[in-house]
């Protein structure tokens, strides 16, 4: 038996609530910001989770504490991410480690009906931060607020059928047998509508009732495999059926991020379980400077010494 089933319920509930402020937090930009890129969506995510303070449960005997690393731009030696985000859980007792935990997760953002957004290519990465001040054209003008909308027929634009990465993603888990999620960057709720720039300027202080939602890689290239070539799948696609629930009306459409990272990895739902010793399969992952990742996110549990 695993020794995560030793992780005290107030660590995962901990956890839990970090991960939902967390997604409120990206959510709420991607829902303000309807233009946003992926890349900037995952750093605000990743920024919302590493200002968090190690916590200690003293009656517990356990602390946890969350850190990240932001590597980016892999995309600019023309070769596909795996994933955007690495999750990494680390179990420890009095400092010596004794399993872990890794799930992988690509991201993709909903793009709103009337704005579009403008993928990151090879060229932004090498021009960098100059092209904050090298649009000399003319521009949409601020002072014209535009409407924007989300709605069930919007689509993951980044996300198509045939695509490469899906093949290289089934690769992927084939081979090194850790599996890939999709974490789907969504507004706060559907439908949804509003200007930009905001009127007012603030933006929505709505629940976050959808938000970031995961689902299995295996799931969503299903989906992908009935449309045809070079489709884009809508929010209304992949949604596995009518949600009934009260307490989660978009349930079909995934778990929330902080369900899934609390109740499915952290209790070995999901995720690749790994022993303290080395392991191929995670040195290629994290520790190779042609790791298929973006970004690493490692939640750190460790419990006292029994008695």
């Amino acid at each position: 038996m695993t020794s995560f089933h030793q992780i005290p319920e107030v660590v995962i509930d901990h956890v839990r609530g970090v991960f939902a402020h967390a997604n409120k937090s990206v959510s709420r930009a991607l829902t303000n910001h309807p233009s946003m890129h992926e890349e900037a969506l995952d750093q605000a995510l990743i920024s919302s989770l590493v200002v968090q303070p190690a916590a200690l449960f003293a009656e517990e005997r356990a602390a946890v504490a969350i850190e990240a690393h932001w590597l980016g731009g892999r995309r600019m030696y023309g070769r596909w991410e795996i994933a955007d985000i690495a999750l990494l859980i680390l179990l420890r007792r009095a400092g010596h480690l004794l399993e872990r935990k890794a799930a992988l997760l690509q991201t993709k953002r909903l793009y709103s009906r009337e704005i579009a957004v403008g993928e990151l290519d090879q060229s932004d990465y090498i021009i960098g931060v100059g092209r904050l001040g090298d649009r000399t054209g003319r521009l949409m003008p601020l002072t014209k607020p535009r409407a924007f909308s989300f709605s069930d027929d919007c689509v993951y634009g980044a996300l198509a059928s045939g695509a490469p990465q899906t093949e290289r993603i089934e690769e992927y888990e084939i081979e090194k047998k850790i599996p890939v999620h999709y974490a789907f960057y969504n507004p706060v709720t559907l439908p949804y509508e509003a200007a930009y720039p905001s009127p007012t300027g603030r933006g929505t202080d709505l629940e976050n009732a959808l938000g970031c939602r995961i689902k299995p890689a295996s799931i969503v290239h299903g989906v992908l495999n009935t449309l045809p070539r070079g489709q884009t799948p809508s929010f209304a696609s992949l949604r596995a059926s009518e949600s009934v629930s009260a307490d989660d009306p978009f349930e079909t459409s995934g778990y929330r991020l902080e369900r899934f990272v609390a109740d499915r990895v952290m209790r070995c739902r999901d995720g690749a379980l790994f022993d303290g010793s080395a392991d191929e399969r995670l040195e290629s992952l994290f520790y190779e400077r042609s790791a298929p990742i973006s970004a690493a996110i490692a939640i750190t549990v460790d419990l006292d010494d029994r008695d």
